[in-house]
Formats: structure tokens, sequence, C-alpha cells
């Protein structure tokens, strides 16, 4: 990893962090991996799919490296997934190629989705609204609407307001208020539910307390308030949004 790079808070382009080329920093620790890239399908994914919520062609809007888009494609879902990283994208093709199974997996700018052929029927967004910009959310919002058929089924799931300190940072959180007005203020999705969730992260509260004393003996937040699953990864809480388009 180069120590010259710096990956902060406040970044958007996810690629050098996907890539291994940047440390972290602002958050009151430094790391140099994406805490949100779990070797495995997100649990609320895979709860969401078992319900049956997935039909269709499926677009992954931010897929990442590709868990989540490899569980649908396994479960037998068409699935196109999309990120504007190159390495993660790089990353989940190989992924599907070590597994067998067939996803096609291309780089692309969400707010455009330029070249992409359209008709998707359900598309699931884990974690790529929540770091997009007002003007950007309303962009995706209205380049979702383009490439998915009439009636399609949007899931988001974004970090939601909560009184904890530190981590998800505050400029990822959003309101309900917020996916209101982007995803409906130009009448192109209709929101159906608002809910609560969690993301799952490969931080743990042994991870923190490390940091803490390579810090000095101090943390900005107390890794005691975080909740964590039976495996003892920290989680963070999220907001799942179920809409319809128009």
């Amino acid at each position: 990893m180069s120590t010259e790079q710096v990956y902060t808070a406040g970044s958007a382009n996810f690629d050098p962090l996907y890539a291994g080329k940047v440390g972290t920093e602002g958050l009151g620790m430094k790391f140099d991996f994406a805490p949100w890239n779990i070797p495995e399908p997100q649990p609320v994914v895979v709860a969401l799919e078992a319900s049956g919520a997935f039909r269709g062609k499926v677009l992954d809007a931010g897929c990442g490296t590709g868990q989540n888009s490899l569980h649908l494609a396994s479960r037998g879902h068409a699935v196109t997934g999309l990120d504007f990283s190159p390495s993660a994208v790089g990353q989940a093709q190989e992924r599907a190629r070590e597994r067998g199974l067939d996803v096609n997996f291309a780089v692309a700018d969400a707010t455009k989705f330029e070249g992409i052929e359209g008709g998707f029927e359900t598309v699931l967004d884990y974690g790529l609204y929540h770091v997009l910009n007002d003007e950007q959310r309303r962009a995706y919002a209205a380049a979702l609407h383009r490439v998915t058929a009439p009636g399609a089924q949007l899931h988001v799931y974004g970090f939601a307001e909560s009184e904890l300190k530190g981590l998800p940072p505050q400029q990822l959180r959003v309101s309900k208020e917020n996916f209101r007005l982007n995803l409906e203020g130009e009448g192109q999705w209709r929101i159906l539910s608002i809910e609560d969730s969690l993301c799952t992260t490969n931080h743990t509260r042994e991870y923190f307390e490390k940091q803490r004393v390579e810090a000095g003996g101090t943390l900005p937040f107390d890794p005691e308030a975080f909740d964590v699953d039976e495996k003892g990864r920290i989680v963070y809480p999220m907001s799942y949004v179920h809409a319809e388009r128009v």
C-alpha cells in the first residue's frame, strides 16, 4: 500500500480503496480496506432474495466486488452488476469465473448508465445512493428510470440517521425525507416503504481497540456503542427503501 495516497471520509471515488492502494484517514483511525466489503453477500440481501423480491432481469447498481450479484446469480437470477470502480469490477469478474457464474459485470457511471441495455425489472442498490450528493441522486433516479421496465422494483439500502458517533461518517447518513425528495421528486419512482435495516462490516470491537491503542489511547467514539452480529462483526444502521417505477 502506498503511503502517499490517502482516502478520506469525503471521497466519492472508491477505486483506490478497492485496489488496496490507499489508506483511510479522517475517521479517527486508519485502514486499507473497504469496511462494507465482507467476503460473502450481505445477510439482508440474502433474506430479501429469499422473500421473493427479485424478478426478471436484475441490476445490481454499485455492485462493488460482486458478492451480492454472485449470490443472486447462484439463485438463478439474470444479473448485471455495475460499478464506477474498475478495480472492484475486475475482482467481481474474477470471482464469477472462479465460481462458474454468468454475471455481466461492467464499469459504469450510475448517474448516466450510458450504453447500458435497459429493461431491468428489479434493481438492488446496496450502499450506492448514500455516497452520492443530492444532484447526483436526482440524476441517478432518472438514469435508473431510463434503464428499467414499467413497474420495476427498486431496493435501496443506505446508511440511516442515528445517534452513533464516528462511523458511518455523518455525510453518508441519509434521512427518510432525502430518499423521498430525490427518488420521488420528479415523479419517476414511488416509495412503497422505508424500514430499518443493517450493514454488516469487517469492523470488530477488537479491531477498534487495536486502533485506539495505536492512536495513543483515544478514539472519537465508543466501540461498545455498536451492535455486533453472531460473528462479532459490527453492524451499522441502514434504511431499506422499497420503491416502484412509475
